[in-house]
């Protein structure tokens, strides 16, 4: 039972952390970037995934996409 409360943690953890790299990806590329939107979120997930593995994570690609996306739009408000 306790095993079970534990692995949850961790992944509350992991996607915590995967969050925070997303919103700092949004955050760099929007101020850095000179690329059509499309672009960018090809940059953006490429450089997620490049940061998710040197953090140990390997999230599914809808995962990615998604924490891209909630990104974005909280640094359009």
């Amino acid at each position: 039972m306790f095993s079970f409360f534990q692995n949850a943690q961790k992944r509350l953890s992991q996607l915590q952390t995967l969050i925070q790299l997303a919103e700092q990806v949004v955050l760099a590329l929007e101020q850095t970037a000179k690329a059509t939107g499309p672009e960018k979120k090809r940059m953006a997930l490429q450089m997620l995934v490049d940061l998710a593995r040197s953090h140990g994570l390997d999230p599914p690609q809808l995962l990615l996409d998604t924490v891209i996306e909630a990104a974005v739009r909280l640094t359009k408000r």
